[in-house]
């Protein structure tokens, strides 16, 4: 086992990084070589897969968020054995092994969030360490709620570091199954000048509706073939413009317990929506997640023109909601992560390796005015 005290010490880190978003589609894998520099943090990706789950697995995971005790009991530990099958799958496939990392960082799975309150992520990383003889930092959302703060987002002072050097304006967004964005000025001099919140729904809606439409065939708008074929539904498009998550102010974060399949049957139900008219439902939905997007930008941060909108997640390789985005913040360029060295696909994971690194080396990973935490705490629980 290799030593938190020898790690502390080393200013480079290999670290795996583990993500299972929102979405629950698969397990984001990364694999991060980062350095602790002057400035803050220079951080590479090295390798990087995602491992697509199981309709078994992915039943399981969706059965959480209305899961008794005895089913998150058995969900955390098996959550954490598929999981490290799927670590050894990565290592065999990008031809590494456990002796290539120093740790491993894992985000867990969300079972419920709530803003302010609250927040539970599983997937035991004690297999982690047992299975690979690394240290493992896990839970990292806790210790902000701990300070007052919702757990969420997290991401924001991973993207100050990436993007900060470039001294432009950036909305950097996170087109997960939750949408999320963080504004990095031209000017930050430190993360105290950043902001970012969940804007609502990025994908979780359109993918139920997809699972619904293609009776589980597809858990996803390929392309956004669905939306594209179907005409948007003005009258469920205010509806869903008026759901009281947009009017909260900030800090603000969410989850598919508010933005899930209660929500999306409510929908279904309140507008007697057929089999034969759920393409216009899933032309709508993707409408929403831009239009609460901009939304939000609008409310909060109108008074900060951009320079750029940087995209990343699975919903950005779905082209009628990019181009919803485009059509509505005009002027501004879209650009996707892969333009700046970084996939948009392992952007969350390689999040968590940094993080991880920065549990070891003692450096606060919250960003007080985008979680509402009282002060700056070190994120995350080591398992050594």
């Amino acid at each position: 086992m290799k030593s938190i005290n020898t790690l502390a010490k080393k200013d480079h880190l290999n670290a795996l990084g583990l993500m299972s978003g929102s979405s629950m589609d698969g397990l984001n894998l990364c694999l991060a070589e980062i350095h602790r520099v002057q400035d803050g943090i220079d951080a590479k990706i090295r390798k990087f897969t995602t491992i697509p789950y199981s309709l078994e697995f992915r039943a399981a995971l969706a059965s959480l968020l209305a899961g008794n005790t005895e089913t998150i009991c058995h969900m955390n530990f098996e959550i954490g054995r598929v999981w490290t099958r799927m670590i050894r799958q990565f290592f065999k496939q990008v031809g590494k092994s456990e002796k290539d990392i120093d740790l491993i960082g894992s985000h867990g799975q969300t079972v419920w969030h709530i803003h302010g309150d609250s927040t539970l992520q599983i997937g035991e990383a004690s297999l982690f360490t047992e299975e690979f003889g690394v240290p493992v930092i896990a839970d990292f959302r806790v210790r902000d709620v701990a300070a007052g703060g919702s757990g969420a987002p997290l991401v924001p002072i991973v993207d100050y570091f990436l993007f900060k050097k470039y001294r432009k304006t950036f909305l950097i967004l996170n087109l997960g199954g939750i949408a999320n964005f963080t504004i990095v000025p031209a000017d930050a001099g430190s993360v105290e000048d950043i902001y970012a919140l969940d804007t609502g729904p990025g994908n979780s809606l359109i993918d139920l509706a997809t699972g619904i439409y293609t009776d589980g065939k597809m858990n996803y708008d390929r392309d956004g073939k669905i939306a594209a074929s179907g005409k948007e539904i003005p009258e469920i498009l205010v509806e869903l413009m008026h759901h009281p998550y947009l009017q909260q102010p900030l800090p603000k974060s969410t989850g598919r317990e508010v933005f899930g399949i209660n929500y999306l049957r409510q929908i279904i139900n309140r507008f007697a929506i057929k089999p034969e008219n759920m393409p216009d439902l899933i032309a709508t939905l993707t409408k929403f997640s831009a239009k609460a997007i901009h939304w939000n930008y609008k409310q909060f941060f109108s008074d900060r023109p951009l320079d750029e909108i940087i995209v990343s997640g699975g919903g950005a390789n779905n082209p009628v909601l990019v181009n919803h985005l485009r059509m509505m913040f005009a002027d501004i360029p879209i650009r996707n992560t892969t333009e700046y060295g970084i996939d948009g696909d392992a952007k969350e994971a390689f999040a968590f390796a940094i993080l991880a690194a920065l549990k070891i080396w003692g450096i606060p990973g919250n960003v007080p005015n985008t979680t509402g935490a009282r002060r700056k705490v070190v994120l995350g629980k080591i398992i050594n």
